[in-house]
């Protein structure tokens, strides 16, 4: 019941949003036509003889290959430090010992002694 309640206050709802803006949609050419009709000043000739596409171009490949040269540099320095852990790793390894590590799959002495059946 409550669903439906809701349901019918959210399409009543969206209706008046789609009335309200089907009202004011034709003002939006009135104004445009006012803005026409007004003569431009020496500042807004100037502004609009800048060209804001070739600009927009330019700058967009300037980020590009500045984001490209940053990758590059990132990933050199990423190959550098993981060399660097690396020598970290086999200089620690060595200063251990000979003794072998311990994991899961590898038995001890005496564990290997305790599997034989007799």
């Amino acid at each position: 019941m409550y669903n439906f309640i809701l349901q019918i206050f959210i399409m009543l709802s969206l209706g008046v949003m789609i009335y309200l803006i089907a009202r004011v949609t034709p003002r939006v050419g009135d104004i445009e036509e006012i803005f026409k009709k007004q003569p431009l000043g020496d500042f807004d000739k100037l502004i609009a003889k800048i060209p804001i596409g070739e600009i927009d171009f330019i700058l967009s490949a300037w980020v590009e290959k500045t984001l490209r040269k940053i990758k590059l540099i990132l990933m050199k320095w990423d190959n550098l430090l993981s060399e660097h852990l690396n020598r970290i790793k086999k200089t620690n390894g060595n200063n251990v010992g000979k003794e072998e590590k311990q994991t899961l799959f590898n038995k001890s002495i005496d564990e290997q002694g305790d599997d034989k059946i007799l």
